[in-house]
């Protein structure tokens, strides 16, 4: 027996008696007259017949989501996903570059300055900035300029020379993200898994969740892009669809996984 079977075997009376959900909401959804709903509202009372009854519901929220869905197909577009964050790294990067030469050069000023000029002139120590580039290379006139103002540093007769600059940088410390991008509208259960502390969301914008956190993540479907800690995650499935992010890694979890994880609940 389903559990929308189970439901008009409880009857409208008891189930708005129980969980006070309105009579007509709970009408139609014994009806499946599910659009006198929003989603979010749908969801909702969704969760309480499923917590007051101890019963697993998640066939209706799939004839849900597929009937959205369905309506909704011809308004959808293609997900855009923008190349702002790219832009702003590589123009980091380069400042960095520009302020590590500048240092240097500062540097090398000073001890030609504080150094003795009685026997012999100032010989700078040879520098050396050797690492490797490993998402772009460095800009060729950037390197030239630098050498340049190095060569040209010089006080009396201390002479400051430069042998060798080999630059590149250090590439940037990833910065730990936890971004979720639906694809279209997605309704997305968020769960805690230091409380299971239990969150619902209805939405079509993207939402970043705390990295150094664990989650459980159960939405009504699947067509959605992750971006983990700067790695790159898509999928597309129409169906409902569970995940687990622990230990900075996103899994996908089948429904009997997710339960196992959430105490034996579905939601």
């Amino acid at each position: 027996m389903t559990g929308l079977e189970k439901l008009r075997e409880i009857g409208v009376e008891k189930i708005h008696d129980q969980t006070h959900i309105a009579r007509k909401f709970v009408e139609d959804i014994l009806n499946e007259k599910y659009f006198s709903m929003n989603k979010i509202q749908f969801a909702g009372f969704i969760s309480i017949i499923e917590r007051d009854y101890n019963m697993d519901l998640h066939e209706l929220v799939e004839a849900y989501n597929a009937r959205l869905k369905k309506e909704n197909a011809e308004n959808e577009e293609p997900f855009v996903v923008s190349a702002q964050e790219s832009e702003k790294q590589e123009k980091k990067k380069g400042i960095y570059i520009i302020a590590a030469l500048a240092a240097a050069a500062i540097l090398l000023a000073v001890l030609a300055l504080n150094s003795s000029v009685d026997d012999e002139p100032f010989q700078a120590p040879v520098l050396k900035i050797e690492s490797e580039v490993t998402e772009s290379e460095l800009n060729n006139s950037t390197i030239e300029e630098a050498k340049t103002n190095l060569t040209q540093l010089s006080n009396g007769s201390n002479v400051i020379e430069v042998e060798e600059l080999n630059t590149t940088v250090e590439p940037l410390l990833q910065i730990s993200k936890f971004e979720i991008f639906p694809q279209n509208n997605l309704w997305i259960g968020i769960i805690d898994l230091e409380t299971f502390s239990r969150t619902q969301k209805l939405s079509s914008s993207p939402l970043e969740l705390a990295a150094d956190k664990e989650w459980l993540l159960v939405m009504g479907h699947g067509f959605v892009h992750f971006n983990v800690n700067g790695e790159e995650m898509q999928f597309k499935d129409a169906k409902k669809a569970w995940f687990a992010y622990e230990n900075g890694k996103l899994t996908k979890l089948s429904r009997d996984e997710f339960k196992e994880k959430n105490k034996g609940k579905a939601w």
